[in-house]
């Protein structure tokens, strides 16, 4: 977001300017909606990004600014997401961030599409476990993960956005980690 803009805007939507707020939302629209989307799944990260919205509308005036607004929307959003999942019942066997089809939605996944058609192939294969790794870790592992190493977030952008301490971030992207190499190793062993 550029700073000059983001200021101008953030002043008048924190004095009811609806349009400014739009405007600020829709830069930050994309990653408040990863937030939501990985810890709801496809089906209901909208749900939640127009709850996101909402909430985020009602409580701007009192922004302080302690936080960037990029890490306080992706608070609410984490928030949001985490009210929906306990206001649902979960499926038996699916995971959060999977898609109808089973596994992990490719889009969160690097674009392996400008590699040799032997390579995409076994870049497909490894991103089929990796999917499927990351399908059974829990959610907050699941979600600290992708914020750090999909969305780039930094630990205290993490730590902001999902409402932990910097440790806790750090523990969960280290047990994370850990979990999907052995996930991935057996995989491996199993194929061999």
């Amino acid at each position: 977001m550029g700073t000059e803009v983001t200021t101008d805007h953030l002043e008048r939507a924190r004095h009811g300017d609806l349009e400014a707020f739009m405007a600020l939302f829709q830069e930050a629209r994309p990653m408040v909606f990863s937030v939501a989307y990985r810890i709801v799944g496809a089906d209901d990260a909208e749900d939640v990004l127009m709850e996101t919205t909402l909430k985020a509308w009602k409580a701007l005036p009192g922004f302080t600014g302690r936080a960037g607004l990029r890490t306080w929307l992706c608070r609410i959003a984490h928030n949001c997401a985490v009210d929906y999942l306990r206001r649902r019942p979960r499926w038996a066997g699916q995971g959060a961030d999977e898609s109808p089809e089973g596994g992990v939605d490719p889009a969160a996944l690097p674009d392996r599409s400008q590699r040799h058609p032997a390579e995409t192939m076994a870049g497909a294969e490894l991103d089929a476990q990796i999917r499927a790794a990351i399908g059974t870790l829990s959610p907050e592992h699941r979600s600290t993960l992708l914020l750090r190493f999909v969305d780039g977030l930094g630990y205290a952008e993490i730590a902001a956005a999902t409402g932990v301490s910097i440790g806790t971030v750090m523990s969960r992207l280290f047990n994370g980690r850990r979990k999907m190499m052995r996930l991935l190793k057996e995989t491996r062993e199993n194929l061999s």
